[in-house]
């Protein structure tokens, strides 16, 4: 069953999870099995797999959903929203930074710009931002892109 967060107001130190609260985002996160498996291993040495969809306060705006991965070896019982505002952030970033260009988004990574696979992806990443540009209303979405710059930056691009 999904967990939803809606914005806490109450006093929230990491600054995304800060923006989601002031953005009123909504965030559900539900495990997910995968299929195919390996079902010899021990599940305490498998990764955790969960849907994370974040909502925003205007429901023509849609949501995003997004599937992220917990390795066994992380402390973490579930994502929050800052790990999914963290990878939104990301993705968006890379794409504003090449100018929705597939080309130059694709040597960010070093991905092959003619692989159907780079196309694929590229294309599902400008879906996803342009969503996540619907979903922050006003100067929202460059707010968490500036959020995630500074915390990229100060960390030496380690997350």
């Amino acid at each position: 069953m999904p967990t939803p967060s809606r914005g806490m107001m109450a006093a929230v130190s990491d600054p995304f999870e800060r923006f989601a609260a002031e953005c009123e985002l909504s965030v559900s996160v539900e495990a997910i099995s995968v299929a195919p498996r390996d079902v010899v291993a021990s599940p305490a040495d498998a990764d955790e797999y969960f849907l994370v969809t974040l909502t925003g306060p205007r429901a023509e705006a849609g949501s995003i959903h997004l599937v992220i991965v917990i390795p066994p070896t992380d402390k973490r019982a579930a994502p929050t929203a800052r790990d999914a505002l963290w990878w939104l952030a990301a993705d968006a970033w890379a794409i504003e930074r090449a100018d929705g260009d597939m080309e130059r988004w694709a040597s960010t990574y070093d991905y092959p710009p003619e692989s159907a696979a780079t196309k694929r992806l590229f294309e599902r990443q400008l879906r996803q931002t342009s969503t996540l540009r619907a979903l922050l209303c006003g100067n929202q979405y460059h707010q968490l892109l500036e959020l995630y710059e500074g915390e990229v930056s100060a960390s030496g691009g380690r997350r």
